[in-house]
């Protein structure tokens, strides 16, 4: 891995010297010969010592037989978010996305995005989609909870598509995520069974800016399903435990200055508390051999971040192109901040029936990231890092290393407009998890 690492920011690292040697020579090319490469170095220096630093001990897992049995209802589930989720951009990036948002994908982070137009935007309306398939379960400790993995629920494919739309300075825009974690477990009477966990997340969000573009300001309603579902060796069909569905709202802004090159972002989502699951066919002190929670959390979540972009033109000065087509680097660091959840015990703990207290302190990850448009109009790679923290007792915080490509493939018109579909990969790597991706969408 050492290998790799060091192959591509020495690909990076040429690449801006070679922009460097082609800047021009006025005082404002100076002034970006400089800022370009303080950039470069502080973006791989931070990547680099992420990848080869010393890595931080890591607690002795719990065995599950040494956890509480679950007794009584008394108790709730911490439904939180550990590792970066969402587009591949934003993993590429290591979940330093908040102030970069634009378009559906970076609704997912921040609900400013749908109406934040770029510079290169030409008309009154415009719109845009995105769809990715992400594979965690590479993950051996899916949410860094610690447990053996031989214990471990296998994450299956996230999936997440949006579409969204603008005119003049309004921005809507609706996504969808699903995400299921099945796993198979022992009988208390003999023989296996599979426990199909899924969570459904729906997203409808609204935002305009204000101050000529200067600020953009979103607001997005989201609803979240979740459902527990049981299939043993011979039913034709699972059956259904317990649901339970919520809905919160999320804010977001972004601040742009005219005619400047950097950005700051901020979002925060509400709590969402769901009292009593509803469930179909079963008592909820014996649910299929389950005690149901009396209470399911998933804690309020705030982002604060900030990015610049170094090159030929500045970010956000209006420009006739359609598409920039220059080398350029942007850089981005974001501040996570999620809440405590009262009496919260983690999920995977849950399914064997036992109590792993989570989320009792307020958590806290950082997170930077780093774009290079190395081909001008075809080819951009990210690099990465971010500390996810562990939301459980007694288990260590874990560093994450993150890369992205971004090709496009294929330009068209359509109305009288050029559109350039790209192709994304990424992949997100740390002490016992892996997380690998690729998505569509349009090239920008």
């Amino acid at each position: 891995m050492t290998s790799v690492v060091y192959r591509i920011l020495a690909c990076v690292y040429h690449a801006g010297m070679n922009r460097l040697q082609r800047a021009e020579t006025t005082q404002r090319g100076q002034r970006t010969r400089r800022a370009l490469a303080a950039g470069l170095l502080l973006a791989a220096g931070f990547l680099f010592a992420a990848a080869l630093g010393p890595r931080p001990a890591v607690a002795e897992p719990p065995a599950l037989e040494d956890l509480e049995p679950i007794t009584d209802r008394d108790y709730a589930i911490d439904f939180h978010q550990g590792p970066v989720l969402g587009s591949v951009r934003t993993v590429g990036m290591g979940g330093a996305a908040v102030a970069l948002a634009e378009g559906s994908d970076g609704a997912l982070i921040n609900p400013a995005a749908v109406a934040v137009r770029r510079a290169t935007a030409q008309r009154r309306w415009d719109w845009g989609w995105h769809a990715a398939w992400l594979n965690p379960s590479l993950a051996d400790d899916y949410d860094n909870n610690g447990i053996d993995a031989d214990n471990e629920i296998e994450a299956a494919p996230i999936l997440t598509a949006g579409l969204m739309g603008q005119y003049r300075h309004w921005g809507l825009g609706i996504s969808y995520t699903s995400t299921r974690i099945p796993r198979t477990v022992q009988n208390p009477g003999g023989g296996e069974r599979d426990i199909l966990p899924q969570l459904e997340v729906v997203r409808v969000t609204l935002a305009r800016s204000f101050a000529d573009e200067r600020v953009t300001v979103g607001l997005g309603l989201r609803r979240g399903e979740f459902s527990l579902d049981v299939r043993s060796a011979g039913d034709s069909a699972p059956t259904r435990l317990f649901s339970l569905s919520g809905v919160s709202l999320e804010a977001g802004v972004v601040w742009r200055p005219k005619r400047a090159n950097g950005r700051i972002g901020v979002a925060l989502s509400q709590p969402v508390v769901v009292a009593e699951p509803e469930n179909s066919a079963c008592d909820p002190e014996n649910c299929a051999g389950f005690i149901l929670p009396d209470e399911v959390i998933v804690p309020w979540e705030l982002t604060v971040g900030a990015a610049w972009r170094f090159g030929a033109s500045r970010w956000h000065e209006r420009t006739e192109a359609r598409f920039r087509d220059e080398r350029a680097l942007i850089v981005a660091a974001d501040l996570v901040v999620t809440g405590r959840a009262e009496r919260g015990h983690g999920f995977e703990a849950f399914v064997a029936q036992r109590l792993q207290p989570s989320g009792r302190e307020i958590s806290t990850s950082v997170r930077v990231g780093a774009e290079y448009e190395l081909l001008p109009g075809r080819l951009r790679v990210q690099l990465g890092s971010y500390l996810e923290p562990s939301r459980f007792a007694g288990v260590d915080s874990r560093v994450h290393l993150t890369a992205g490509v971004e090709w496009r493939f294929w330009q068209f018109m359509l109305w009288e407009k050029e559109y350039r579909p790209r192709l994304s990969l990424t992949g997100d790597f740390a002490d016992r998890y892996g997380n690998a991706g690729v998505s569509i969408g349009f090239w920008h």
